[in-house]
């Protein structure tokens, strides 16, 4: 058993323990490659930066979760655009930030951490980078069998034939519409 509560988020350092993280089934082995032969690399050259889940209480920092997050944008269909001004209407692409990759280990798969992720992400970009740069959207290229995880959060299937039988559909969740902040946090 795992006590969740000595758990903590923080950016990836260059010694943490990338090669424990176990996701219990070989679908997801590019996860696990990407964290031990990107992820760092990546985050020390901007071009994505990657939160890490680890044991506060554990030396070397053995990771138990990740979430990467990269700059995007995302082509709107006629129906799904904004629509609170004429100004908003008219354009096809939006800002927004992509999760490019989100992974909890088995033995804490079932346990929030996911949602938790999410939770952390939305309140991420809305302290950190809405108030100094224009992002409207976050977004995700989702596993098939993630889609209805990525749903009950409110993110919503891009509306397009393409994307409804892409292998990882675009999915996308409008930080406009919500209001407050959410409160669940790593």
């Amino acid at each position: 058993m795992v006590d969740t509560e000595t758990f903590t988020l923080r950016q990836i350092l260059s010694d943490d323990d990338t090669t424990k993280l176990s996701l219990g089934s070989e679908a997801y082995t590019p996860l696990k490659i990407f964290l031990k032969k990107t992820a760092f690399d990546f985050h020390q050259y901007e071009i994505a930066k990657t939160y890490v889940l680890v044991n506060q209480t554990s030396s070397p920092s053995r990771i138990w979760g990740y979430i990467t997050l990269m700059n995007s944008e995302i082509v709107l269909n006629e129906g799904q655009r904004p629509q609170e001004s004429t100004a908003t209407s008219r354009y096809e692409a939006f800002p927004a930030i992509k999760i490019a990759r989100l992974a909890v280990d088995k033995k804490l798969q079932g346990n929030g951490f996911g949602t938790r992720f999410l939770d952390w992400c939305i309140n991420h970009i809305k302290l950190a980078i809405m108030p100094h740069v224009g992002c409207r959207f976050l977004v995700v290229d989702a596993k098939r069998d993630s889609i209805i995880f990525y749903q009950k959060s409110g993110f919503i299937l891009l509306d397009t034939e393409a994307n409804h039988s892409d292998e990882h559909p675009l999915m996308f969740f409008d930080l406009f519409r919500e209001n407050g902040l959410p409160t669940g946090i790593i």
